[in-house]
């Protein structure tokens, strides 16, 4: 069995639905293990079809692949089963789908809670109540995909699972569900069984017993892990307290897949020509708002998961270095290279200087000393227009850029990418 991993190397929205569609196609199974809604992954499909992915990874049209959803992920039924309605390829993934029936779910008392806190507006929250969820399932009291099937299958009765959503609640917040009456909590039970029987109508038989699955995968699959959000975005090792509720990178990826790293082949670190945030967090290269817009031109920059529109910064060596500690002898994707064709001056941040004039390589992790340090600028040429560009006419001025990027962070750049299409990858 060999595993290849595609993760994203910054702040999430680095393109990785537009990667996973392109190289998605050479492998038998695709998975995604971890985020749920909080991730969305945009792909362009060759003949200009636009959809937007949540759940399932960002594949279409294929009839070899196979898709995988495990358990370090959080399903939510009901965006699922929107999601399955706005494809057109459902007949090629019919009983192709595993979603683990020990998955955590995603339910809609977690999600009117998570309006009510105020993380929006302090850390970034897409508001859709991953956060909550996670904290259900450290705490050992989420509803699982299974409770949801067994209740289907008659092994469970309802009443148990309009109990199991209620205890969840009130373990994780009392005082928010007091005051909500046992109609809030049966209807929430009905709705899951509903979106339960309409997805299976629409992909066949997906919840399954994941120990079997993986147990009795073939040895010779070629698997592909679709990972979500960013690295810069890790629990652990992300830029705290401005992370998602999870970690993000390579390691906890085969550990929501329940892989081992022996199975390691290829590891893609997603990065981008110029980096991009959503909310509150430090960003010590945001760009002015004249080179933001020659950008926002080309690419709106706005998030599908919440709506909000991203921060514009120039390339951050420091924080890429810190990304990438854990992630060593990764190939690089650098992507979005075409939407920044009306820069005549590109920007890299070589390092930081704090109060003393100090040269800082990579960023710290503590969010009070980053605030008070300044960005220091290397400058290159623009590389203006690179529609339909190969790999034999990439113009000097962005082999220029790679050689920089390559040699200052010792990784490989092995694609590019030149174009909003999943076709629109070069390999270097």
């Amino acid at each position: 069995m060999k595993v290849d991993v595609i993760v994203g190397g910054l702040y999430g929205d680095e393109g990785k639905g537009k990667v996973v569609s392109n190289l998605g196609k050479n492998y038998d199974y695709i998975f995604r293990v971890n985020a749920s809604t909080n991730a969305s992954h945009t792909v362009i499909l060759e003949n200009g079809k636009q959809f937007v992915t949540k759940q399932l990874p960002s594949v279409f049209d294929k009839d070899n692949v196979r898709f995988v959803v495990a358990p370090g992920a959080v399903l939510n039924l009901h965006a699922l089963r929107l999601e399955l309605e706005s494809r057109n390829d459902l007949d090629k993934i019919y009983n192709k789908v595993t979603i683990a029936s020990s998955i955590s779910l995603l339910i809609n008392p977690y999600i009117d809670r998570n309006k009510k806190q105020n993380h929006s507006k302090k850390y970034g929250s897409t508001n859709q109540g991953t956060g909550n969820a996670i904290i259900a399932r450290d705490a050992r009291h989420s509803i699982k995909l299974m409770d949801v099937q067994n209740t289907i299958n008659k092994v469970m009765t309802i009443e148990t699972l309009v109990n199991k959503i209620k205890e969840s609640c009130y373990e994780l917040d009392n005082s928010f569900y007091q005051d909500k009456d046992e109609e809030y909590f049966t209807l929430e039970a009905k709705n899951l069984l509903e979106d339960y029987k309409k997805i299976e109508k629409l992909i066949g038989k997906f919840c399954k017993d994941y120990s079997n699955f993986l147990y009795n995968i073939e040895t010779k699959s070629n698997i592909l892990i679709e990972g979500c959000n960013g690295i810069m975005l890790d629990n652990l090792h992300g830029l705290n307290p401005f992370t998602t509720s999870a970690s993000t990178s390579i390691n906890s990826l085969l550990n929501g897949a329940n892989i081992s790293p022996c199975y390691l082949n290829e590891m893609y670190v997603i990065i981008t020509g110029y980096f991009c945030c959503l909310n509150k967090r430090p960003f010590l290269t945001e760009m002015k708002k004249d080179d933001a817009n020659k950008l926002y031109k080309y690419n709106s920059e706005v998030d599908d998961a919440e709506n909000m529109k991203r921060r514009l910064g120039w390339f951050d060596l420091p924080t890429l270095k810190k990304s990438l500690l854990g992630h060593k002898n990764a190939k690089l994707i650098l992507n979005k290279l075409d939407i920044m064709q009306d820069l005549e001056i590109v920007k890299v941040c070589d390092y930081y200087l704090n109060d003393k004039k100090e040269k800082i390589y990579i960023m710290p992790d503590d969010v009070e000393v980053l605030k008070r340090l300044k960005p220091h600028y290397k400058e290159f040429k623009g590389w203006g227009n690179i529609d339909n560009i190969n790999k034999n006419n990439i113009p000097q001025s962005l082999k220029d850029y790679i050689k920089y990027i390559e040699k200052e962070t010792k990784e490989k750049v092995a694609y590019i990418g030149v174009g909003r299409k999943d076709k629109d990858l070069i390999k270097l």
